[in-house]
């Protein structure tokens, strides 16, 4: 398991890559499971809505999944899943708690509301971390290059925000 954290640390800052983790259900299993425990804590923290929950819970992790793989599909590299997508909840795993929780934690802290400037500065942090990260592991599973797997990321992320968005309602 620290092996797995390892590398998973060693793809956010870019030494590995989603070919050096073993194909294997389980390690994938396991990745989403501390991926959605991560969320959870950040959920708790933040105080959010049963809905919330449920989205980030359920939906966000069925459809980072099936993004993936749709994505490794039109590639022609589907036999890359395992490992790909063991990467992108790994490294999302470990950017949530190496930066995004400790983040939060500093803004709640200093009595910062969650819209405040730097909340905001913070997010976009998080944002440029996780498409820099998921981009690069798109780009190497996809044998494509960095532009690509940013545009994939971005997309992702564009997407889960919107749908978010409809969730929550006008005005919030």
């Amino acid at each position: 398991m620290l092996q797995f954290l390892r590398i998973c640390l060693d793809i956010v800052l870019w030494r590995r890559g989603p070919q050096d983790l073993p194909a294997s259900g389980l390690l994938l299993a396991i990745s989403v499971a501390v991926y959605i425990a991560v969320s959870a804590v950040q959920l708790a923290l933040l105080g959010e809505t049963a809905a919330t929950w449920f989205f980030f819970i359920v939906v966000d992790p069925l459809m980072l999944g099936l993004w993936v793989w749709l994505v490794l599909k039109l590639y022609g590299h589907a036999e890359r899943y395992m490992q790909t997508a063991a990467a992108v909840f790994g490294t999302g795993a470990v950017l949530g708690l190496g930066l995004y929780l400790p983040l939060q934690l500093i803004v709640t802290q200093l009595g910062f509301e969650p819209t405040s400037g730097l909340a905001q500065v913070f997010a976009l942090l998080l944002v440029v971390a996780f498409v820099l990260v998921t981009g690069r592991i798109i780009k190497l599973a996809t044998d494509s290059n960095l532009f690509t797997g940013i545009a994939v990321a971005l997309t992702y992320f564009v997407a889960i925000n919107y749908l978010v968005g409809v969730l929550r309602g006008p005005g919030t």
